[in-house]
This record gives structure tokens, C-alpha cells and sequence, in this order.
């Protein structure tokens, strides 16, 4: 049970919220409610500028710790087939350290899909070191928006062009069929 939820499967302890918040949300799915979209922040210190070994370390050992509970939770539930997680970073680091052993605000985030129904193929491909632009910032190889729009289109059922600027990028494979 967590905090009055049960759950088939243990999640992280501790004082953050995040392993408490999906683990209600794997319940409110086992109650039946029915759920299309659901937005949570991760635990952690993700701005990075000093000590990002300690502090990138921590937020995401709880993050992917509280995840795979949540994947596990689902899967006990019967429920993994009905979920597709996106964590994705709100903005990219600079590939050069800073003098406080951090790095600052770059571009070229990173994302994930997480479920038994994403298709598991990479999207993009890593830039290299070597072409940085004139900011020091690895280049996107991928425009996000396209991703948003497979998701609108192929996940919920939307129509991305109703809703997403010039969503006629190319869409990546993001569902198993």
C-alpha cells in the first residue's frame, strides 16, 4: 500500500512525491477512471549549472527507480497495453563542463518513450561532438514536433494538424501495430 493506494508492486520511499503520484495514477487506471492524459514532474535537480555528477545522479536514480515501478505496477494491473509514457527534458545542457563541474542551458534535448506499446526505435541520431553550432550546443536531428504529432495521431487519436504549427513533419514510428 502507498499512502492508500494499493499496489500489487512496491515503489520508491522517501519524502518525494513522484513515486506516490504514479503509483495513485497506475490506481485511479485500475479503478477504471478513465485516463487520456496526465502530466507529472520528475524528482530531482535537473538545472545542472554546479555539481551535476551528485545531483543529475540522484533525480534520475529516483526517476527511473519510480518508473519501472510504475511500468511493473501497470503490467501486474493488466494494464500495460493502455499506457505510453514520454519523459522528455524541458531543455538540453551544453556538451562542455563549466568551471563549477556542471553545465549550463543548451539545446537538443533528450526524450523517451516507456510502454509495451512503444515501438523501441531510436528517433534521431546523436549529433557527434565534433559539429557543435557556434554556442557550444549539440544540434537537433530530430524536430520535436514531429513527435508530438505521431503522438497526437497515432496514441490519442487527434488530429495534430489541428493543433501543432506545420505538424506535417515526417512522424516517427512511435506505436507498435
Amino acid at each position: 500500500d502507498s499512502k492508500g493506494f494499493g499496489s500489487p508492486v512496491p515503489y520508491p520511499g522517501g519524502d518525494d512525491a513522484f513515486p506516490r503520484r504514479l503509483a495513485g495514477v497506475a490506481a485511479m487506471l485500475g479503478a477504471g477512471m478513465p485516463l487520456r492524459c496526465i502530466a507529472l514532474t520528475a524528482p530531482g535537480a535537473y538545472d545542472t549549472h554546479d555539481s551535476q555528477p551528485r545531483e543529475l545522479a540522484d533525480g534520475l536514480k529516483l526517476t527511473a527507480d519510480s518508473l519501472l515501478a510504475f511500468q511493473r505496477d501497470l503490467e501486474a494491473r493488466g494494464l500495460a497495453d493502455r499506457v505510453l509514457v514520454h519523459v522528455w527534458s524541458e531543455f538540453g545542457r551544453r556538451a562542455q563542463e563549466n568551471a563549477s563541474n556542471g553545465t549550463d542551458h543548451g539545446a537538443a534535448g533528450a526524450g523517451f518513450l516507456i510502454g509495451t506499446k512503444a515501438s523501441g526505435t531510436m528517433v534521431g541520431e546523436f549529433p557527434g561532438l565534433q559539429a557543435l553550432d557556434r554556442d557550444g550546443n549539440l544540434r537537433a536531428t530530430t524536430d520535436f514536433r514531429g513527435l508530438y504529432a505521431a503522438l497526437i495521431e497515432d496514441w490519442l487519436g487527434g488530429d495534430a494538424e489541428a493543433i501543432l504549427p506545420d505538424a506535417r513533419l515526417p512522424r516517427p514510428a512511435i506505436v507498435k501495430a
